[in-house]
C-alpha cells in the first residue's frame, strides 16, 4: 500500500491550557495521632493539567492510505521513532473480517478465503 497523501498539523494552530484552579484552604485541620513525616499534606507543586493525547506533533505521523485491492481508505496514525502504528481507522482486525467476507461472497472455500484475510487456517 502505498501512501497517498500525507496529512500535517495546521501551523497557525495553538493549543490551549486550561487554568489550574487552586485547592481552597484547609479551614480547620483534622487532629491526628500520627507523627510528623507519616503525614499527608496537601502540596501545590503539581504541575499544569494536560489533555493532550499525543506529546508533541513531531513524534507522529499521519498519512491516509488507499488500498489497492479493496479501495478502501486506512487513516494510520505512525509513531516517527519505532515506525510502528498507533491508530489506524478502520481497524486491521475489520479490513480482515472484510476481506475473508468478499473471498467467501466470491464462492472461494473457507482455506483460500482464510488465506486471503491472512489468518491462520
Amino acid at each position: 500500500m502505498e501512501p497517498v497523501h500525507t496529512i500535517a498539523s495546521a501551523p497557525g494552530v495553538q493549543q490551549t491550557t486550561a487554568a489550574r484552579v487552586e485547592p481552597p484552604p484547609v479551614v480547620q485541620a483534622v487532629p491526628t495521632e500520627l507523627s510528623a513525616p507519616k503525614t499527608v499534606t496537601a502540596s501545590n507543586t503539581a504541575g499544569a493539567a494536560r489533555n493532550d493525547t499525543q506529546s508533541s506533533q513531531s513524534d507522529y505521523q499521519q498519512s491516509v492510505v488507499i488500498d489497492p485491492a479493496t479501495r478502501e481508505v486506512i487513516y494510520r496514525v505512525v509513531d516517527v521513532r519505532s515506525r510502528q502504528v498507533v491508530r489506524q481507522i478502520p481497524d486491521e482486525a475489520l479490513l480482515r473480517m472484510r476481506a475473508y467476507a468478499r473471498a467467501l461472497e466470491a464462492g472461494k472455500s473457507t482455506n483460500e478465503a482464510l488465506s486471503q484475510a491472512d489468518l491462520q487456517a
